[in-house]
């Protein structure tokens, strides 16, 4: 019979995902600056290195121009998906929800919990709908990849050690790492930053021989910038 460790170390399959926002935008023609064209280059560059298996993107010209970089160096085609478009809630006192000032979240005597945050009237009742279609939309991509949810969890139905790379914006790949992660959402807006071509890395490592927890193992990676 084997232990829990040697079960990990018998089975060390494990899936990863990587959440990669956008090059420095060009806001008013939806694409990117030539700093940003630089930047996806670099980008690219280092993702070919990564085994990829498969490339998503957001609809959204600067999601999808960082992302053609990195298919035409891998090879790759790749899918658009809807839920990965920047999130469209109004804003807030002319800023969007993730860009809010800590203090919006912070100030009060008591701090939002992952019970309430979506009753909360700063941005909470407008931003749910967004929360939700981005949370369905990645269960719907896992369950593709053997990831089925359940309850806090992902029943492990087909193991698998493919790795993935999602093409998105800072305020949608926030929204899916306070859900995966079981974070308020406006604590992680208050407290986390993604910055262009920041790389955030997920692994679904097993907790258990048929179920997974997703790990973040990196946020905002920006080394692949600082390496030229």
């Amino acid at each position: 019979m084997l232990d829990a460790t040697a079960k990990h170390m018998a089975n060390p399959r494990q899936m990863e995902v990587l959440l990669i926002r956008h090059a420095d935008p060009d806001y008013e023609n939806d694409t990117l600056t030539p700093t940003g064209h630089q930047e996806a280059q670099m980008l690219a560059a280092s993702l070919a290195g990564e085994s990829l298996a498969a490339i998503y993107t957001s609809p959204m010209g600067r999601a999808r121009d960082t992302m053609q970089y990195t298919a035409d160096l891998t090879g790759l085609n790749s899918t658009v998906l809807d839920w990965l478009r920047e999130v469209a809630a109004p804003s807030v006192d002319s800023w969007c929800a993730w860009e809010l000032p800590g203090h919006y979240s912070l100030s009060g005597p008591q701090l939002p919990t992952l019970s309430n945050w979506a009753e909360q009237s700063v941005f909470g009742p407008s931003f749910l709908p967004y929360y939700n279609k981005i949370a369905d939309g990645f269960d719907e991509l896992m369950r593709g990849y053997g990831y089925e949810k359940s309850g806090h969890m992902y029943c492990i139905n087909a193991p698998t050690d493919q790795k993935i790379a999602l093409f998105a914006h800072k305020g949608s790949i926030l929204t899916l790492l306070g859900y995966l992660l079981h974070w308020p959402l406006p604590l992680i807006f208050a407290h986390c930053e993604i910055s262009p071509t920041g790389v955030s890395r997920l692994v679904g490592r097993a907790s258990g021989e048929d179920w997974a927890a997703p790990k973040l193992q990196v946020l905002n990676d920006l080394s692949h910038l600082k390496s030229h």
